[in-house]
């Protein structure tokens, strides 16, 4: 009986164990019907890794980070024309020397090395932006582009870098009105709990901590049009902070999402669009990093004014799509981006539960 009872215990476990895998499967890698599709929500496939987007300006024009294989080789930037979805992959100029703002610089990196994990641009004129783009390949780095985009698509120049402290890994980034950056990092090689923190760093300057920092996992990063706040994402506890900044008069805030969020970003109506993963974080590990089973997907809009959040589209992972990162509006589409995928999303703004603006 003992062996029957032993017996009867580790099916039912082979079984629950297979149920759980079998729901989980779907790996989101860009086979799916999805991709072949054009209209109503669809995916675009062939993009490695579209982690982080953003539109250059008013232009045609979106680019993404491509962060490469699980050992980070084989990553880079695309250009995602909005009019038909088209897509190539950028090649930068790294042949000139870094500017002098970024003295300190060693050089350009491996181009076969090179991944774009989160990035955030400057606009600088007509056409003209910088581009930030956080690195793993080869070092950890913040690298810097200068973006000129024409009828032909943007074109990228390599102009300097800037390397992080020694054993720290960046996310997420953000440029400041003094010509600084912000930067996530997720786990502090200092901390045995996941603590993380906001480091910030300023042409002829040093990094230094931000006060009010210390999160559960930082992830994504805004800062305030006016410069005064900083938007953080704590990934571990599923919230958004807002955090005073250079002594700002305002309170912190937070908000709870009831999802790990990832990355966020501005809605034309300057709404905070917060993505991430509503799976628990055992899940997210094991699916995104060991076996490539599937992760969710969830988008909330945070409103700045009452900082109070509502969920606006979420979905399962299927063969097409998984674990989504980045969402920003592109004309009347939702764009999301993944940390697994070998697509990006796109849903139309009239299948959110919710208008945005």
């Amino acid at each position: 009986m003992r062996i029957a009872a032993r017996g009867l215990l580790a099916f039912l476990v082979f079984v629950a164990a297979f149920a759980l895998y079998w729901k989980l499967w779907p790996a989101g890698r860009g086979e799916g019907r999805e991709c072949e599709l054009t209209s109503g929500v669809h995916a675009v496939c062939g993009l490695n890794k579209p982690e982080d987007m953003l539109r250059l300006g008013d232009s045609d024009w979106v680019i993404a980070g491509n962060m490469g294989n699980d050992d980070w080789v084989g990553g880079g930037l695309f250009a995602v024309r909005m009019s038909d979805e088209a897509f190539r992959a950028l090649t930068p100029e790294f042949s000139r020397p870094s500017a002098p703002t970024y003295r300190d610089c060693p050089g350009a990196p491996d181009p076969k090395l090179f991944s774009a994990h989160g990035i955030a641009l400057r606009a600088r004129g007509e056409g003209e932006h910088t581009l930030y783009a956080v690195n793993h390949g080869g070092r950890e780095s913040i690298e810097v582009f200068d973006v000129r985009v024409s009828a032909e698509g943007p074109e990228l120049t390599w102009t300097g870098c800037v390397v992080l402290p020694a054993e720290h890994a960046a996310n997420s980034i953000a440029p400041l009105p003094d010509g600084g950056i912000v930067v996530t990092i997720p786990h502090l090689p200092s901390s045995s709990d996941s603590e993380g923190a906001v480091l910030r760093w300023g042409p002829g300057g040093g990094w230094s901590e931000v006060p009010g920092t210390r999160l559960k996992g930082d992830n994504g990063i805004l800062v305030s049009p006016d410069g005064t706040r900083l938007y953080v994402n704590e990934y571990n506890n599923s919230k958004v902070h807002e955090v005073p900044l250079d002594g700002a008069a305002t309170p912190p805030r937070s908000v709870d999402l009831g999802f790990h969020p990832d990355n966020i970003r501005f809605a034309p109506d300057g709404s905070i669009l917060a993505t991430g993963h509503p799976n628990s974080i055992a899940i997210v590990a094991l699916c995104g990093f060991v076996v490539m089973c599937g992760v969710d997907t969830e988008v909330a809009r945070v409103d700045p004014t009452t900082f109070q959040a509502t969920t606006l589209f979420k979905r399962g992972a299927n063969e097409t799509f998984s674990g989504g990162t980045s969402a920003i509006v592109v004309g009347d589409e939702l764009w999301i981006g993944s940390f697994v995928s070998r697509a990006l999303l796109i849903v139309p703004l009239s299948e959110l539960r919710q208008p945005i603006g």
